[in-house]
């Protein structure tokens, strides 16, 4: 399938730059910048903020306290500010 499309001269250049710096045709990347796109797109399609950061935020178990002595300071500090707070 053949499609047309516009690019601002930045958005151009941008595209030459990235094509000569990856020794790929800029067809090929932008074939790819809009699977990608739209791969992401669609998965997230109807999935809250936590949905999709959940393996980042520890699936909502607490981290254990550090055993180093210098950072359990830094840790119990942080603690104390958030408990003041929240």
């Amino acid at each position: 399938m053949s499609l047309s499309v516009r690019f601002t001269p930045e958005e151009e250049a941008l595209l030459e730059a990235a094509s000569r710096q990856s020794t790929r045709s800029k067809s090929e990347l932008v074939r790819q910048g809009v699977r990608e796109l739209c791969q992401r797109l669609l998965k997230e399609d109807g999935q809250t903020p936590y949905e999709l950061g959940r393996d980042l935020f520890g699936a909502g178990h607490l981290a254990e306290a550090p055993t180093d002595p210098a950072k359990h300071r830094v840790w119990e500090a942080l603690r104390a500010k958030h408990r003041r707070l929240g």
